[in-house]
């Protein structure tokens, strides 16, 4: 990956692909207010897009979507659907769906 400005899930409703990883920095970071960064990745077609998750509660439902991708491709079954789509419409909680 190039040296390049991490993006940042966002509110807006976007389709990110299949989550292949989840990761904490390793260290203190007392310029984003004390709390260590969160980070997805997801592939989508050929590409591997790495995304900053903006908080523990998001981190928290990406967790369960891991996992279940993990035992869909560890059974062999088809995982055509579980790709993902995240949004925070205003006034709500984070919402993460399949297609």
């Amino acid at each position: 990956m190039n040296a390049q400005e991490i993006p940042v899930i966002g509110n807006e409703e976007r389709f990110y692909g299949y989550i292949t990883g989840l990761g904490l920095e390793a260290k203190y970071d007392p310029l984003y207010c004390g709390i260590p960064k969160l980070y997805a990745t997801f592939e989508k077609g050929d590409e591997t897009e790495v995304w900053i998750v903006p908080d523990w509660y998001l981190f928290r439902i990406l967790s369960d979507h891991l996992v279940s991708m993990a035992e869909t491709r560890e059974s062999g079954e088809e995982y055509g659907y579980d790709k993902l789509w995240i949004s925070r419409p205003e006034g709500s909680g984070w919402i993460v769906d399949l297609p």
